[in-house]
């Protein structure tokens, strides 16, 4: 089971110096960074990587839409499946930034990091993710993205826009959550069950759906497939 974050000295320096830098450089962003940061959080993050292994699918470049800080899926993600590589398209200026600072040890080479980890800047549901879909953006580049993820779809449209501007992913595997929760003013597009998200994306073949109800009190649906 997936059940932790391996922190390991790397990690701890990562995410301390994160924390501190964040403080300092940007310190408007500081409260959002500790609400990405909550039991619940990390509950709904090892759930998606569980399930993931439990399909028994084999995914090596995966895809973060909307990944915000990306610091506790991106090592789990690595860490715990057959994820080799991470791209997190993320619009948020602050998030992209910090994303950084807590995964700088994935970073590209030549920065220091080893080559795992990459955030690009990007409004997903407008903007078609063509020319990017290998991890250097070279045509010949075989490691494809080959897993989309989108944890937070209830701050998005629905997810078939998303579909529809990226024909080149058919076929590829989705991992999609939402919630039921609507009492928040971000949360524009909530469904009230698995089969409602399945609907709004467009799934074709469905390798897992479920719920599980989070420390926060919060329902999270979830669904696997392509």
């Amino acid at each position: 089971m997936v059940e932790y974050i391996k922190y390991t000295p790397e990690v701890a320096n990562n995410w301390s110096r994160a924390y501190i830098e964040t403080h300092r450089e940007r310190p408007w962003a500081f409260n959002r960074l500790v609400d990405a940061t909550t039991t619940s959080q990390l509950e709904s993050k090892f759930w998606l990587c569980e399930e993931l292994i439990n399909t028994g699918e084999k995914p090596k470049s995966a895809v973060l839409l909307g990944g915000w800080f990306a610091h506790v899926i991106t090592p789990i993600l690595l860490d715990d499946t057959s994820v080799e590589k991470v791209t997190n398209f993320e619009i948020d200026e602050d998030a992209h930034f910090i994303s950084y600072k807590f995964n700088r040890r994935y970073k590209k080479k030549e920065a220091g990091g080893d080559g795992k980890y990459r955030s690009i800047r990007r409004n997903i549901m407008f903007d078609s993710l063509k020319g990017v879909e290998t991890f250097v953006g070279g045509d010949k580049d075989p490691d494809q993205f080959d897993l989309i993820i989108n944890t937070s779809c209830e701050h998005m449209f629905p997810m078939w826009k998303f579909r529809e501007l990226n024909p080149q992913m058919l076929g590829k595997l989705f991992i999609l959550q939402s919630t039921n929760a609507r009492e928040f003013e971000d949360h524009i597009n909530c469904v009230d069950s698995e089969d409602e998200l399945i609907d709004q994306s467009m799934l074709g073949e469905v390798l897992y759906k479920g719920k599980k109800k989070l420390s926060n009190g919060m329902t999270r649906f979830m669904v696997i497939g392509k």
